[in-house]
């Protein structure tokens, strides 16, 4: 890691670090994914062929990079404050299928802390991923140009107005509550701004792209070619002063009943319980805590 690449993500809020994640690592993480991914039950993560969500958070291998200096190095660097890890995800693409996410912000896996708490995410695809061929990564925008704080307002307002509506006698579909989530910034005059401004990089197994929870990011098909299918490993981080917020939690539960929006996951319900507690002292991570926060005093 350069001076350069510490300043690049200051600036926009990402940075693509070469040859961070050993060979061995890659292949734990690609043996994880291919035995616990799967197709999606609902609307939610209809773009992907297969995903999940909670993938390995306690898994001894991912923990055990926590603790590895130089990986705690490269994130102090970085990150201005201590973090830790909160949760593992998987993703996968099909060839000339799967549209994946459209362009969003982690609404739902930063959804459990306030909105100006900071988290983070680490993005490992887990096979070469080349721009001007296959494609398959992920395209997103830099912060300097276009943050994407106000989706999280605008995402905290949909449920209730949804709720309000439908108390009110408006009959309101899937469809309707997907334009409200979706539709401001994947609208054609949007899309158009951001796909041309919007970054995509090459990566081969080993390279991760870090990212703060206000970059806005889609993924990008995969395309003719010889890799049957993308996939690609999460890993989230929370700032350990972030607080609990019970009424955006409840906010986010409720499309999933109304709409078939299940969520695979029901950590944000499971970290904490009491609006306004620290999310890292939670009895949740009464066991982990230490394994999961990664060092600030290394040399």
């Amino acid at each position: 890691m350069t001076e350069e690449d510490v300043l690049h993500f200051k600036k926009h809020g990402f940075v693509k670090l070469r040859n961070i994640f050993s060979p061995e690592l890659i292949e734990h993480m690609q043996k994880l994914g291919t035995s616990q991914v799967s197709a999606p039950s609902d609307n939610y993560g209809a773009g992907f062929s297969r995903l999940k969500y909670d993938m390995c958070n306690d898994d001894p291998t991912i923990l055990d990079l926590m603790g590895d200096p130089a990986f705690a190095r490269i994130m102090a660097q970085l990150i201005d404050h201590q973090v830790f890890f909160t949760q593992g995800l998987g993703f996968e693409l099909e060839k000339n299928k799967s549209r994946g996410a459209p362009w969003h912000v982690g609404s739902q896996s930063f959804g459990y802390q306030r909105r100006e708490d900071m988290g983070y995410t680490v993005w490992t695809p887990l096979c070469r991923i080349d721009p001007k061929d296959q494609r398959g990564g992920m395209k997103y925008m830099s912060k300097e140009l276009l943050s994407g704080e106000f989706v999280y307002q605008q995402i905290n307002l949909v449920p209730e107005y949804l709720k309000d509506q439908i108390e009110a006698g408006k009959e309101l579909t899937y469809a309707d509550f997907s334009a409200m989530k979706n539709g401001l910034i994947n609208s054609p005059e949007m899309m158009s701004l951001l796909d041309h401004f919007a970054v995509e990089d090459s990566f081969e197994p080993g390279d991760v792209l870090l990212f703060d929870k206000y970059v806005l990011h889609s993924s990008v098909p995969l395309l003719d070619g010889p890799i049957p299918s993308r996939l690609a490993y999460v890993l989230r981080f929370s700032a350990v002063d972030a607080q609990y917020d019970k009424n955006r939690v409840e906010q986010l539960a409720y499309p999933r009943a109304v709409f078939n929006y299940n969520v695979p996951s029901d950590y944000n319900e499971r970290v904490a319980s009491v609006d306004g507690e620290q999310v890292y002292a939670s009895s949740y991570f009464d066991e982990t805590r230490e394994a999961r926060t990664l060092a600030r005093d290394v040399a």
